[in-house]
């Protein structure tokens, strides 16, 4: 059975089947493509630890869920949609499944994301830029491209403790959003039309290997490898899908 998403976290795939097993996706790039800024250690150690133990927990806690005898045929139902699906039903969801899967399940396509909107590190910043639609989208939601820039940055660097800082398309305004979640929240668990074009890990495993405690040295050069051709598709699928935006 396919059931058609509309959620843009997972536009690198141009369908999702129904599934009880998630699968960790291979980086894009290999590990050292995103150095001096990523290093290849640092990259081992967030996509083959760290994702994975997101996708792992989280695929223990659907099996469970999906084989529970307390599970009636709904929550079996629910338990085999795809992650995107689930974490906008956290509400139905029995207490002891809850928490773990807006956790894990979370991270798993957080990191899904993250991975895969960055690229090559350009020379400069100024480089490394958005073009059409979406760079008139911003340059009208904040004034210019650099008050974008500005407000993502301070938004990362002050954002306490562990999270994300995001930019989507909020789905009661209609306008681009710079908002952040904590721990491994995503705006669709608020609201499943939120259309996420962008985000920024900010939890230590993200960058203490190479910056410890100078994340705004992360932040900084984060500009450099955001893979923008792919946000940009994010923004037109978005905006070609949801016909009110």
């Amino acid at each position: 059975m396919f059931i058609p998403i509309i959620f843009l976290v997972i536009i690198i795939i141009n369908y999702v089947q129904s599934q009880t097993e998630l699968i960790l996706p291979p980086l894009p790039y290999e590990y050292n493509a995103l150095e001096p800024i990523l290093s290849e250690h640092l990259m081992r150690l967030h996509h083959d630890k760290h994702h994975q133990a997101y996708t792992t927990k989280a695929n223990a806690a659907l099996k469970s869920m999906f084989t529970d005898e307390t599970s009636n045929n709904e929550l079996k139902d629910l338990a085999k949609q795809p992650i995107e699906v689930i974490l906008t039903h956290l509400q139905n969801l029995p207490e002891k499944y809850r928490l773990t899967l807006r956790n894990n399940g979370g991270g798993y396509i957080n990191h899904k994301l993250f991975f895969s909107m960055l690229r090559k590190p350009t020379a400069t910043a100024t480089e490394n830029k958005p073009t059409g639609p979406l760079f008139e989208a911003i340059e009208n939601s904040f004034g210019s491209f650099d008050k974008f820039k500005d407000m993502f940055t301070t938004s990362s660097i002050n954002l306490f403790g562990s999270g994300w800082i995001w930019l989507f398309i909020d789905a009661q305004t209609k306008q681009l959003s710079i908002n952040f979640t904590v721990n491994q929240d995503n705006p669709i668990m608020f609201d499943k039309d939120h259309v996420v074009l962008l985000g920024i890990d900010l939890w230590e495993h993200a960058y203490y290997p190479v910056y410890e405690n100078r994340r705004n040295e992360y932040v900084d050069n984060f500009w450099r490898i955001i893979n923008w051709p792919l946000v940009e598709s994010l923004y037109t699928q978005g905006t070609t899908k949801r016909h009110d935006l």
